[in-house]
C-alpha cells in the first residue's frame, strides 16, 4: 500500500502526495512539536517536510519506507531549526548586554562599548538589503519569523535563509569585538 503511494507520488500524482499529506500532517505535527515545544514552528517544519518531499519525489524509492522517511526529515528539519535558535539566542544575549544592560563601565570599557556600537551600527548597514530588513525585524523590532514572513510578503524559510546569512556576516565583521566582548564578560564574572 505504502509502496504503492511512494510510486504514485514519484511520477508526480498530487491525489497521492494529498493523500500522504492528510495521513500523516497531524502525527509529524506532534512529533517535530516534542523537538521544539511550539506548535507554530512545529506545523512550518512540517509544511517544510512536504515541500521536500514534494520536490525531491523523482528520488523516492518506492521499496524504502516512506513514513519512516518523513519523519527522518522531520527529525532533521528540528534538530537544525534548535541549533539555529541557540546561535540566535547567543546574539541575542550579547546584543542585550551591550545595549540593554546598565553597566558601570570604566572609560576604557565605555570607548569599547561605544566603538562596537558603532561598528554594529556599520556592519549591519553593510548588510544586503534583504538581510538587512530581516535582521532588524527581528532583532531590533522583536517579530517572530512568522510575523516577517508576513511583514515582507516571503515565506518563512527565505526568512531564515537571510537570518542565517545576516548572523553569519555579522559574525564575520565582529569577531574581534565578539572575542573581546566575552573575554570582559568572563573577567566580570570572576
Amino acid at each position: 500500500m505504502e509502496d504503492q503511494l511512494a510510486t504514485r507520488i514519484k511520477v508526480g500524482d498530487e491525489q497521492a502526495f494529498e493523500l500522504l499529506f492528510r495521513r500523516y500532517f497531524i502525527r509529524l505535527c506532534g512529533f517535530a512539536n516534542k523537538f521544539l515545544n511550539d506548535p507554530d514552528e512545529a506545523k512550518e517544519i512540517v509544511q517544510e517536510v512536504f515541500v521536500k518531499i514534494w520536490e525531491g519525489r523523482e528520488n523516492i524509492n518506492p521499496e524504502d519506507s516512506l513514513k519512516s522517511y518523513l519523519f527522518k526529515i522531520a527529525q532533521n528539519l528540528s534538530i537544525n531549526k534548535l541549533r539555529r535558535k541557540k546561535v540566535e539566542s547567543r546574539y541575542t544575549e550579547i546584543y542585550k548586554l551591550v545595549y540593554c544592560e546598565r553597566f558601570e563601565f570604566s572609560v576604557q570599557e565605555s570607548l569599547l562599548a561605544r566603538e562596537l556600537e558603532e561598528n554594529i551600527a556599520i556592519s549591519i548597514e553593510k548588510l544586503p538589503k534583504g538581510c538587512r530588513k530581516v535582521f532588524e525585524l527581528s532583532r531590533i523590532e522583536g517579530l517572530k519569523y512568522k510575523e516577517i514572513a508576513d511583514t515582507l510578503h516571503i515565506s518563512v524559510k527565505t526568512v531564515e535563509v537571510q537570518m542565517s546569512k545576516a548572523l553569519r556576516m555579522l559574525r564575520i565583521e565582529l569577531r574581534d569585538y565578539l572575542a573581546l566582548l566575552i573575554i570582559g564578560l568572563i573577567c566580570n564574572n570572576l
